[in-house]
């Protein structure tokens, strides 16, 4: 399954099916977007280097590098959202160095700048909860470790925020892409949105909390980390192999 992200005004489009990404991540709050785009930009940089350093040994990072050019899609810059794409493209084409330079100009995006079409599936979308050592950004375990009985039962307020800023427009996209269990019938699909749309809820709440910082409640925290665990545990269940 391929997906092509063009850039439609100021709005991210799935060509694949023309549905226009304008929920929870337009959402989000502001400051965070602003802090959850720094550091996306950071690790994206990293990651398009890595590659070009070692590409045998860093290929693992490709789909969440692609991951996270769809991220910053989302942030409302359409100039950032432009030269993002072509990172993407850069990836698609495996020319990694044109990659990490396109990447590099993430920090001062040209306003002229064109958006550019690139291919990318449902495991690129989904390379972001992985293991960092799997070329993830940790989500899934990073929830885990705070809610699970072994777990810490807390996680710091900058965490959950930035957690929740990166999966709320990833809830976004995967709305978009059901799989192929999922298109069996209406219903069916019906299922797939509806955990789309609860684990995007959950991520605006988390976002939102984890933004107060040191005023954040840390039992909502949790309650909220259990509520997006619980969409994507729901998800799965009921369509993966």
């Amino acid at each position: 399954m391929t997906a092509t992200l063009r850039l439609l005004a100021s709005a991210i489009a799935l060509v694949a099916g023309l549905c226009v990404l304008t929920a929870s991540a337009a959402d989000l709050p502001k400051e965070s977007q602003k802090k959850a785009t720094a550091a996306d930009i950071l690790t994206l940089q990293k990651y398009t280097e890595d590659i070009v350093a070692e590409p045998a040994k860093n290929k693992k990072l490709i789909p969440g590098a692609k991951a996270l050019v769809l991220i910053l899609g989302t942030r409302g810059d359409p100039a950032l959202a432009a030269q993002a794409t072509t990172v993407g493209k850069a990836l698609e084409k495996k020319d990694y160095k044109a990659a990490a330079a396109a990447a590099q100009g993430l920090l001062s995006p040209k306003a002229e700048g064109k958006a550019v079409t690139f291919e990318y599936d449902l495991n690129d979308v989904m390379a972001p909860f992985r293991l960092t050592r799997s070329g993830g950004l940790n989500i899934e375990k990073d929830i885990k470790d705070a809610i699970s009985p072994r777990g810490t039962g807390k996680i710091e307020p900058a965490v959950a925020e930035l957690i929740g800023a990166r999966t709320a427009p990833l809830a976004d996209i995967i709305d978009t892409m059901p799989n192929d269990k999922a298109k069996t019938n209406s219903a069916m699909t019906a299922k797939w949105s509806k955990f789309s749309k609860d684990m995007a809820k959950a991520s605006k709440e988390l976002t939102e909390e984890g933004g107060k910082g040191d005023k954040a409640d840390p039992k909502k925290l949790i309650a909220t980390l259990k509520k997006l665990d619980a969409s994507c545990s729901n998800c799965h269940n009921e369509f993966r192999d």
